[in-house]
């Protein structure tokens, strides 16, 4: 049965979405049958991977059909290596919708039950935000990894995206645990992002994995604008190999007991 992913971080612009695109590609080319799912109403992911949330809405084929109608996520998925649960700003309305429900929490988990044996790893884009979509991809997954940009501004908010988890661990899903936290966007010419590594590993050292950053580069601005990954149009780039270590760890887990 596949592992659920959260890429997580309530700051925006810090390569959730990149890193859920080049994730899911090293994954793919390591021979692992892999999901994505959308679940931003800003639909980045679902833009990136070639889709029209305009068009998807329409066909009742997003993510919003699947949480808050009688739609199984099954009938939604775009086939393919990856798959793909699309989103769209209608995503937005859920949130007043989904605080109606008894089970507000875990709408997400209860859906994607149904199809998560019929893939290796599912990877879970989350909103730039700690409302109810990012807390029900949270009680979905089995492990959240989180993506930060090394600056100070998007450091800080660590700290209060590991207590939503710990709250979350002890009421909603005790399953939950941090797989490590990521650094992008990094500049090692820059004592600014220099400084903001050492003060993350320092605050993390030994409670939470940092692995090594992703190096900032133009090339994955030029991919997504492509909808590709870069690890498939630039595979030379500059930190692209993280991810391929990124995914190698990452299949490492899911193949523990």
């Amino acid at each position: 049965m596949g592992k659920i992913i959260a890429l997580a971080n309530q700051k925006g612009g810090v390569g959730k979405t990149t890193s859920t695109v080049n994730l899911a590609y090293a994954l793919v080319q390591q021979g692992q049958k892999v999901l994505v799912v959308d679940i931003d109403p800003q639909s980045s992911l679902t833009i990136y991977c070639g889709h029209d949330p305009r068009v998807l809405e329409q066909q009742q084929r997003t993510v919003y059909w699947a949480l808050m109608k009688e739609k199984e996520l099954g009938e939604i998925v775009i086939p393919g290596n990856p798959a793909v649960v699309a989103s769209s700003i209608h995503l937005a309305s859920a949130e007043p919708e989904l605080v109606t429900l008894w089970d507000s929490a875990t709408v997400l988990r209860d859906k994607l039950s149904s199809i998560k044996h019929d893939y290796d790893f599912i990877l879970i884009d989350c909103p730039p935000s700690l409302t109810l979509l990012t807390v029900n991809a949270l009680a979905a997954a089995d492990t959240v990894l989180i993506p930060v940009k090394t600056d100070y501004l998007s450091i800080m908010g660590i700290p209060l995206l590991l207590e939503t988890v710990e709250k979350l661990q002890k009421r909603t899903n005790t399953r939950l645990k941090v797989f490590g936290v990521l650094p992008t966007m990094f500049n090692s010419r820059n004592t600014h992002d220099n400084d903001c590594l050492n003060d993350l590993k320092q605050s993390l050292e030994g409670r939470i994995r940092v692995f090594e950053p992703v190096k900032r580069s133009t090339s994955f601005d030029r991919s997504a604008a492509e909808g590709k990954s870069t690890l498939e149009l630039s595979p030379e780039t500059p930190g692209a190999e993280v991810y391929n270590s990124l995914a190698a760890a990452i299949i490492a887990y899911g193949t523990e007991k």
